[in-house]
């Protein structure tokens, strides 16, 4: 996707999270010893790709999920 596996981030999206989602989210980090973005990033990517049946983003190739109708989100 990126020349390198740093890329350039520059679209945020805000959550909304109770007290309990936010101390487990920060536990989780501070367990493996990420910053809680960083760790929230690697949550939501590995869910996206899970979810087009990519094991991981080496793998993802836009045309093929082509199938999948993501077709309309790439214009």
């Amino acid at each position: 996707m990126y020349p390198t596996h740093r890329g350039n981030k520059s679209k945020r999206v805000q959550v909304n999270l109770s007290e309990q989602e936010f101390a487990l989210l920060e536990a989780l980090a501070n367990l493996n010893g990420l910053q809680l973005a960083t760790q929230l990033r690697y949550l939501v990517m590995n869910e996206a790709l899970e979810c087009l049946g990519v094991r991981d983003i080496h793998e993802f190739d836009a045309i093929s999920v082509m199938g999948l109708g993501a077709e309309a989100n790439l214009h």
